[in-house]
Parts: C-alpha cells; structure tokens; sequence
C-alpha cells in the first residue's frame, strides 16, 4: 500500500488504470451518499464533506504518484505530471500516462 504513495519506481499501464478507477468509484459513491443524506441534517452533510475532502487530498497525490511512475515507465520525464494544474492540459498528460507504451522493458532492453 505504502508503494502506492511513492514517487519512486514505474507502475504498467494496467496498474495505472486501476489505480485511478478505484479512488473514482469511492468519490462517486460518497458524492451519491452525500446527495442522499443533504436532507437529514447539516451535522451529517459536513461531517460526510470532510471525509470527502480528505479522501480528495489522498487522491490528488495518488494521481501525481501514479502519473509521474508511469510517465517514467513510458519514457518521459516523471515532472510532466506537473501539467496536472493546467486546465485541458491535464487530460492530454492522463491519456498519455495512460495509453504509452512502456518504453522499456523491465530486462532494459529498448522495445522494438
């Protein structure tokens, strides 16, 4: 879990989809659970935003982690995850942390 959070190392891009799909699914549930209980009561509606907040803190920094591994296992520079706060452009540097191929294989041998 902890390799998770990390910078170092590269992730494929199978372990790059997977790791932004589970914290989505968790995001998109609790906005559903949030929706449903705004009526109840401003106590709960909070409470369940702060949970929301803090758990968007650890996904931003998952998606920073995961991009910068695997734009290292696609060949290029880890820093470009930094686009991600630049509107439009951070779609353009997800789909390519998503879809490049591995530039190298683990042996370290360049791919054909």
């Amino acid at each position: 879990m902890k390799a998770i959070f990390s910078f170092q190392g590269t992730v494929s891009r199978s372990q790059f989809w997977l790791g932004m799909l589970a914290p989505a699914i968790v995001v998109i549930l609790l906005v559903l659970l949030f929706n449903l209980l705004a009526p109840l009561g401003n106590a709960l509606v909070i409470f369940v935003f702060v949970v929301f907040l803090v758990l968007q803190l650890g996904w931003l920094w998952l998606i920073f982690a995961l991009s910068a591994k695997r734009l290292r296992d696609a060949g290029l520079s880890p820093w470009l995850c930094l686009l991600h706060f630049v509107p439009l452009v951070n779609l353009v540097v997800f789909l390519i942390a998503g879809f490049k191929p591995t530039a190298v294989e683990r042996t370290g041998a360049p791919m054909r």
